[in-house]
């Protein structure tokens, strides 16, 4: 076997490749990370939606000619998915010059965020510059063009800083159908770089340092989540089971993961037996987007194709002075705003508040009977 003819690096990053899934399998999917059926079963699961990522976003990944992938799809969830959102994905240069064109339909928000690469291999690292719709000029028609550049430019602008390495794209959609229920809602949105260069033949190392670079992601996304039911010391995350956090704004917490950086967030996580329901009541303060929803241990949303997973500002019922209250069960409880768990005896509850007015209430939570909820 010649090397040369065989690509020695890529060779060496495959094998690479089939080391991490042993890792995966040993302490991930078959460790003792997971104590329930469902959980092991999604484990497996999860891993080849990971496995897809990897290849889209970082193996056919290229900075010097760049498109937009799609983060997430109901087919592939990650990282704290959102049915309401449409996430696009980009690998970039700090000395490259970029333009993004897009139009905004129906989107209440669209948010462009450049991150610095993760040290421990996560989609993204700190955030480096951010800007949104609001910020920009918009023609009549909704169509618009950004700069993201090192050297300054007329317009829409976003420097990128030398350490720039990815851009993420965030639209948001409040509608009583979900945007990723709904095939007929697309994202008008490209980015191209200012060159004349067509693209160079893939070479051993180039695609070799895509691969190191998802065989990363993918170990970070796996054995290097932390274990359900871990402490946090995260600001918006409660350690207190059936409870949420006070929420709190993303931008202020300073992490170095690719959070949306006008959002507030609230996490917390709900353990309930089988004819237990945790009732949510509050307020949603006036704001462009708010939701809730479940997720499993791997981060990743319950089906909301089938059943009713999350919730929106606009999918809400609210009561007569215009609060709410949402019930998490593992069955009908009969009244408006079930979440439904889908089987799974624990979970993650997930609250984004989008530019808010005035900082979001903390939901206020009680574990009772299902049968008790009916009843009220």
């Amino acid at each position: 076997m010649s090397d040369a003819r065989h690509a020695p690096k890529a060779l060496a990053q495959f094998n690479e490749l089939i080391a991490a899934l042993v890792d995966v399998r040993d302490n991930y999917v078959a460790g003792d990370r997971f104590d329930d059926p469902i959980e092991v079963a999604e484990a497996y699961r999860y891993v080849g939606q990971m496995l897809s990522a990897m290849s889209e976003l970082y193996w056919d990944g290229d900075p010097d000619h760049p498109r937009f992938a799609s983060i997430v799809s109901p087919a592939r969830k990650l990282q704290g998915d959102n049915p309401d959102a449409i996430y696009h994905f980009s690998r970039i240069h700090s000395d490259r010059t970029y333009r993004v064109r897009g139009r905004i339909f129906e989107e209440c928000y669209t948010s462009f965020t450049v991150h610095a690469a993760a040290a421990d291999g996560a989609m993204a690292g700190p955030l480096r510059g951010d800007v949104n719709d609001r910020d920009l000029h918009v023609g009549a028609d909704g169509r618009y063009e950004i700069v993201f550049s090192a050297d300054e430019h007329p317009g829409n602008w976003v420097h990128l800083k030398p350490d720039a390495h990815v851009l993420i794209v965030r639209s948001y959609y409040q509608r009583l159908v979900s945007a990723q229920n709904d095939p007929a809602v697309q994202v008008e949105i490209d980015i191209t770089v200012d060159s004349d260069d067509l693209p160079a033949r893939l070479d051993d190392t180039t695609i070799a340092s895509r691969m190191a670079e998802g065989i990363a992601f993918l170990r970070q996304v796996t054995i290097g989540q932390t274990r359900p039911g871990r402490r946090s010391e995260v600001a918006f995350v409660s350690n207190i089971t059936n409870e949420v956090a006070e929420p709190f704004s993303f931008r202020d917490t300073g992490l170095p993961v690719p959070g949306a950086a006008d959002i507030h967030y609230s996490q917390g996580r709900w353990d309930l037996g089988p004819d237990e329901a945790l009732v949510m009541t509050g307020s949603l303060p006036p704001g462009v987007f708010a939701n809730v929803m479940l997720w499993n241990v791997h981060m990743q949303t319950l089906d909301y194709r089938y059943r009713r997973s999350s919730l929106n500002a606009a999918q809400v019922h609210y009561e007569a002075d215009g609060s709410y209250r949402i019930v998490i069960a593992h069955r009908d409880p009969q009244v408006p705003n079930w979440l439904d768990t889908g089987g799974h005896r624990r979970g993650t509850i997930f609250w984004r508040f989008l530019l808010p007015e005035t900082d979001p209430p903390k939901p206020t939570c009680t574990v009772m009977l299902c049968d008790a909820v009916a009843a009220m």
